[in-house]
This record gives structure tokens, C-alpha cells and sequence, in this order.
């Protein structure tokens, strides 16, 4: 009785960490909208990657998690993928769109997961997963009320960002590489690497602009975008090991409704009905091909 007792106080803990996790990725995307009235956007991005990096490599110091350094040639692509090229073109789209469009490019990750991962790595799917799919499609085509010739240019390179980084999640399956802790500090250390390198190309490193952050952009920058991402790469490991990967990806899966709730209280951004029942929409193409999976 004591064991069953633990083992749900556990099971119950890790759910809320995925819960928080899930509101820390939604709640970047404002952060990042924020700031990026003060600062410009690869600099942005390279401090983005930078502060990760520098979370997780406190973490991995204080728990003595040993760094092991896959194949360098491999990890140098995956990153080249996976952080600089999918953070450039992602900042360069979320300056140019609202947050509550950024949050619908975020909810049809899964959809571009699903295609990429049927041309490249010759996955088979049922009817209803193709159901879901074609569905999140439909929804994404109802969010910009079927204008697919007025859409705008951020959204392409949103879109570019999201493929560019599964492709290197894709890549990671691929090459059976073991996406750790470990990788993932190695990853982010050559991503920051490739962005310190554009942003001196580009004269965005413009560190002097930091002053004009106030100290409520600080704390939000840190907490969010720092803490926060390496609190998700820590629950995103455990929870896999506890409760397996399909529960933690739907888990994961809900940090667009967290952007597109925010977008509406602190962007000031209007309320669309079509909006929000293309949001619904996605949410429920989501549930379908989660259940799916757990059948």
C-alpha cells in the first residue's frame, strides 16, 4: 500500500514537471516576441541558445552527468540543422508574424513530423493518422481564412525553422544516436558557436543594447528562456524513462496553447473566432494520432 502510495505521489510529480515544461516552451515564444523590440533578432537568437547552454552545463556540473561527445562530424550537421539554421530562420519569422500565428506554426509541428518522417525514414501509417493529419492541414488553411496567396513571409520561415529542425531530429533516429543530456550540451555549444559567428558577420552582436533591457525583461529572459529550456531537456529525459515517450509528447504537444492564451493577455492581440476554432482543430488532430499511438 505505501509502495502504490510513492509510486503515484512520483507519477503525479513528474506529470506537473511536464506540465511546467509545456508552459516554459509556450511562454518563450512571448518572451522572445518582447524582446525583440530592443534587441535584434540573431543576437537574440545566439543569447537564446547561449543561456541554454550555459543552465545545462551548471546542471550537468552540480550532478555530475558525464559528457561523452558522439560522432563530431554528425553532431556538427545535426546542429547545424537543429539550432543554428532552424534558430535563424525561426527568429527571422517570429519578428515578422503575430505570437498567435507563431503559436499555430508550434501546434503543426507534429503534422510536419508526421510527412518528414514518411518520406525519409519510410515510416507506415493508419487511415486515421492520415485523417489527423490532413485535418491539422485543414485548420492551419482555416487560421489564415484559405488566403494561401496572401500569406505572409514570416510564416515561410517559421515553417523552414520547424523542417530544418526535425530534419535533424530525423537525422538523430537516422544515425541511432542517443539523445542525451550530453548531446544535447554539445549541440547547443556548436549551435551558439555557428550564431556568435553570423551575428560578428552580420554586426548584430550588439551587446551595449543589453542595458536597455529593465529588470523585469532580465528575470523573464533567465528564467524563461534560460532555466526554463534546461528544465525541459531534464524532464523531457526522466519523463521518457517513467512514463515512456508517447505520454511525454502529448504532454509536450500542449505548449501552443500556452503561446496562443499568452498572445491574447500580454501581446494584446485580438481574438478570432476562426482562430480559435482552427486552434481546436489542431488540438484535436493531435489527440487522434496520440491515441492511436497508446492503442
Amino acid at each position: 500500500m505505501k509502495m502504490d502510495i510513492l509510486e503515484m505521489v512520483n507519477s503525479m510529480s513528474i506529470y506537473f514537471q511536464l506540465f511546467l515544461a509545456s508552459f516554459f516552451w509556450g511562454s518563450n515564444v512571448i518572451v522572445m516576441k518582447l524582446l525583440l523590440n530592443q534587441l535584434p533578432f540573431l543576437f537574440l537568437a545566439f543569447l537564446r541558445v547561449l543561456l541554454s547552454f550555459l543552465f545545462l552545463g551548471l546542471y550537468i556540473c552540480f550532478t555530475h552527468i558525464p559528457l561523452h561527445c558522439p560522432n563530431k562530424k554528425k553532431l556538427i550537421i545535426i546542429a547545424l540543422l537543429s539550432i543554428y539554421l532552424n534558430f535563424y530562420f525561426t527568429f527571422l519569422g517570429m519578428n515578422q508574424v503575430k505570437g498567435v500565428d507563431n503559436a499555430f506554426m508550434n501546434a503543426l509541428s507534429p503534422t510536419v513530423t508526421f510527412l518528414l518522417s514518411f518520406l525519409f525514414l519510410r515510416n507506415h501509417y493508419t487511415f486515421k493518422e492520415w485523417i489527423a493529419m490532413f485535418l491539422s492541414l485543414f485548420a492551419f488553411l482555416l487560421s489564415i481564412h484559405f488566403q494561401i496567396f496572401s500569406i505572409q513571409i514570416g510564416f515561410f520561415y517559421l515553417l523552414l525553422g520547424m523542417i530544418l529542425y526535425i530534419s535533424g531530429n530525423i537525422l538523430i533516429q537516422k544515425w541511432n544516436i542517443s539523445h542525451s543530456i550530453s548531446f544535447t550540451f554539445f549541440e547547443l555549444l556548436f549551435g551558439s558557436l555557428f550564431l556568435l559567428g553570423h551575428c560578428l558577420l552580420d554586426g548584430q552582436l550588439r551587446f551595449y543594447q543589453l542595458s536597455s533591457l529593465n529588470i523585469w525583461d532580465w528575470i523573464l529572459f533567465l528564467v524563461i528562456s534560460g532555466l526554463g529550456f534546461a528544465f525541459i531537456q531534464i524532464t523531457y529525459m526522466k519523463a521518457i524513462q517513467q512514463i515512456g515517450a508517447v505520454q511525454t509528447s502529448f504532454f509536450l504537444s500542449l505548449n501552443p496553447v500556452f503561446t496562443y492564451i499568452e498572445s491574447l493577455i500580454f501581446l494584446n492581440e485580438s481574438f478570432d473566432l476562426m482562430h480559435f476554432i482552427s486552434f481546436l482543430l489542431l488540438m484535436l488532430s493531435l489527440i487522434m494520432i496520440q491515441k492511436k499511438k497508446t492503442s
